[in-house]
């Protein structure tokens, strides 16, 4: 006999969908992720309140539960934490960082460098802080950073990212439940 565990299972579901880049901000709510699963809303509701409480996704009371949108101060962390993972992974293979370029440029060579390290660690906290950052990223390659246009080298790739950290918080808070259209969440 097969045993169920419809929390677990709402909350593997959702834990997925959050960290496979979900936009930040996007509403989530319980009644279509529950039918999507084909659970009841009660363990969907659970592991919304357990994602909660690890910080992955917001209560906003009275909104519901909503993908994180994080603040100014964090995506400058994630983004520093980006940066110094790189250099490490630029002294670890003894490879220079490149003077100047634009920033598809700088890009494919930080995801080839990652790709040749030995560091396993080094990989993993690596595709963490950019898969955290990617959702971030896709809002500021439409407006506040233009990434196929700059050049200059790998510090004012990484300060381009930082100045629009302000910017990309401030539109990552307007998505609000009236401001976006009503679609339904498959997770």
């Amino acid at each position: 006999m097969r045993t169920r565990d419809p929390f677990g299972q709402a909350l593997t579901a959702l834990r997925r969908a959050v960290r496979d880049g979900m936009a930040p901000g996007q509403h989530l709510p319980i009644a279509d992720i529950a039918g999507h699963l084909r659970l009841s809303t009660s363990p969907v509701r659970e592991a919304l309140s357990r994602l909660c409480g690890e910080g992955l996704i917001e209560d906003r009371r009275g909104l519901g539960y909503f993908t994180r949108a994080a603040p100014t101060e964090e995506i400058i962390g994630l983004i520093q934490l980006e940066e110094a993972y790189v250099r490490l992974a630029a002294n670890l293979n003894r490879v220079s960082t490149p003077l100047s370029g634009t920033d598809a440029d700088f890009e494919s060579w930080i995801s080839a460098l990652i790709s040749d390290c030995d560091s396993d660690p080094l990989k993993e906290s690596f595709e963490r802080v950019a898969s955290r950052l990617a959702p971030i990223r896709a809002l500021g390659r439409e407006e506040e950073v233009d990434a196929a246009v700059r050049h200059g080298s790998i510090e004012a790739y990484y300060a381009r990212w930082i100045s629009a950290a302000p910017g990309l918080a401030r539109r990552m808070r307007r998505l609000e439940p009236a401001d976006v259209e009503y679609t339904n969440n498959a997770v």
